[in-house]
């Protein structure tokens, strides 16, 4: 009889890693089922999926990122899982978190099913990445507790992912004796390039891809477009979305950029022909989230598009190592700006390179099927 893999998850982009995992188990003899929710976290709509193997579990609609909804959707979410789970029986059980709620959940089927073998994916850190300190400070009991429900579940896996070593370091006691693996997020090139050579042009062009929100420094972006300005024409290039998109904009006109806003954009291949147009992608979030790759700064790497960052972590490092990019001095924003406008041509196609390299050592798909080959 096959062994029975159950992988769980909540939010609609975690869909391509999961397949990865399944992948990588079916070669190992499980039979595989994943469970998650009829709900996008992106365009707030209900939506379906079309992995093999699939059950999406009717979730509660929410539209705000922090909300009193949000919270119950996630534990109702919860509650129906682990009804599916006890049905199931699996013997192995791969729980992909946030939401906290369901790594509690997935510790406490652990322990009385003590022959099913727990991995978890911490895919994020919550409350850690919470982008408001004043919050943190005026919330500090609810967060504590909101952390415990991740901490209590990390008691009883058997194998933690985490998505960047920076996770590692941050939760080194509760991984104490785990075996741990970093299972960075991933992807596939994009199929019409990338073209490592550096566009032509008077203007320096940036972009800015991603949810245009709270996270993104727009001081730190709006100072450093005005020092570039006054040394060189700037373009700015915006695909994206997202509650602060106006301010953003309105702020970089201001700072005397040519804005060009393209809205979403999904399409790898759309995305890979304005890359293929700048200079540098911007990589700045603010100073109190502690995030150490994002799926922005991935995007970059498999473009060969140099960054602008200030990411920490796993993204400062590589970045620094590979030569793939400019490391953002909030202190000294005018020289970051010299630092950039005076870049050769030369210079900046080599530099794409290097970021094409940073991405093929560490972030392809070969890559995290190699973490894999362990799992199960």
């Amino acid at each position: 009889m096959a062994k029975r893999a159950v992988c769980i998850s909540c939010f609609d982009f975690y869909d391509h890693r999961v397949e990865l995992v399944m992948d990588q188990l079916r070669q190992r003899g499980y039979e595989c089922t994943y469970i998650t929710g009829d709900f996008s976290h992106f365009t707030r709509e209900k939506y379906k999926i079309s992995v093999p193997g699939g059950e999406q579990v009717p979730t509660i609609p929410y539209y705000k990122n922090m909300s009193v909804m949000r919270l119950v959707s996630h534990q109702a979410f919860t509650r129906a899982v682990f009804r599916r789970v006890r049905q199931l029986q699996p013997d192995l059980l791969y729980v992909m978190t946030p939401p906290n709620s369901l790594c509690r959940e997935a510790g406490r089927y652990k322990r009385k099913h003590p022959q099913t073998t727990f991995a978890v994916d911490l895919y994020d850190l919550w409350p850690e990445t919470f982008p408001s300190h004043g919050a943190k400070r005026v919330l500090a009991l609810p967060f504590a507790l909101w952390q415990a429900e991740r901490d209590m579940g990390l008691k009883y896996a058997d194998i933690v992912y985490t998505e960047c070593d920076l996770y590692r370091q941050v939760l080194h006691r509760q991984l104490r004796g785990k075996r741990v693996y970093t299972l960075p997020i991933c992807r596939e090139r994009v199929t019409c390039g990338p073209h490592p050579q550096a566009p032509e042009g008077e203007a320096l062009s940036l972009c800015y891809l991603g949810t245009i929100g709270k996270l993104l420094d727009i001081d730190v972006v709006e100072e450093l477009l005005r020092q570039m300005v006054v040394r060189r024409p700037v373009k700015l290039h915006i695909i994206g979305e997202g509650e602060t998109r106006e301010e953003l904009i309105r702020r970089a006109t201001t700072a005397g950029a040519e804005v060009i806003y393209h809205g979403r954009i999904y399409d790898p291949d759309q995305r890979q022909q304005i890359f293929d147009q700048c200079h540098f992608g911007i990589n700045i979030m603010k100073t109190s989230v502690l995030v150490g790759l994002t799926m922005k700064s991935l995007d970059y790497f498999a473009g060969g598009l140099p960054v602008l960052n200030t990411i920490e972590g796993d993204t400062r490092s590589r970045v620094g190592f590979y030569h793939a990019g400019i490391e953002v001095d909030r202190d000294d924003l005018v020289q970051t700006a010299r630092r950039a406008v005076g870049m050769s041509n030369a210079e900046n196609t080599q530099m794409r390179r290097n970021t094409l390299e940073l991405f093929e050592s560490n972030y392809s798909i070969q890559h995290v099927r190699d973490i894999l080959s362990d799992l199960g």
